[in-house]
């Protein structure tokens, strides 16, 4: 928790400071917590159905706490398509990447696309707008 200037617990901190550093990036892209909670929403998402720019704003809006802005959304669905035909051209690299945490696998999703959405989850999860809400 240091890495991202937590409290010691050694004394009452009224507010946390805001900082930024490449360490904590580092950890939210790597972090096996972080990789298994973007697999098992990027699951649920794409078991309720519905588009893929509307799988992007619903979990914008769930981990940001506010709604993409269309700019936001094109950028996020670009990534998710460049993903999605990487991830159908190497299915073992989609395979691997799922493969992250304990919690139970979704049934009857596509690895690729599963995969795409968990990139861009994770992607979302590493905003600095995620990391230093005020």
């Amino acid at each position: 928790m240091m890495i991202f200037d937590a409290s010691n617990r050694d004394q009452c901190e009224v507010k946390r400071s805001a900082t930024n550093t490449p360490l904590q990036a580092l950890i939210m892209l790597n972090d096996p917590t972080v990789l298994e909670a973007s697999r098992v929403f990027a699951g649920r998402l794409l078991q309720q159905g519905g588009t893929t720019e509307a799988n992007i704003k619903q979990a914008f809006r769930s981990i940001v706490c506010r709604t993409p802005q269309p700019e936001e959304i094109s950028i996020l669905s670009k990534y998710f398509t460049q993903q999605q035909e990487w991830f159908k051209s190497k299915p073992a690299d989609a395979k691997k990447l799922l493969q992250h945490g304990e919690y139970p696998m979704a049934k009857g999703l596509d690895a690729a696309q599963w995969a795409a959405m968990m990139q861009v989850i994770t992607t979302i999860y590493n905003m600095e707008e995620t990391l230093s809400k005020s």
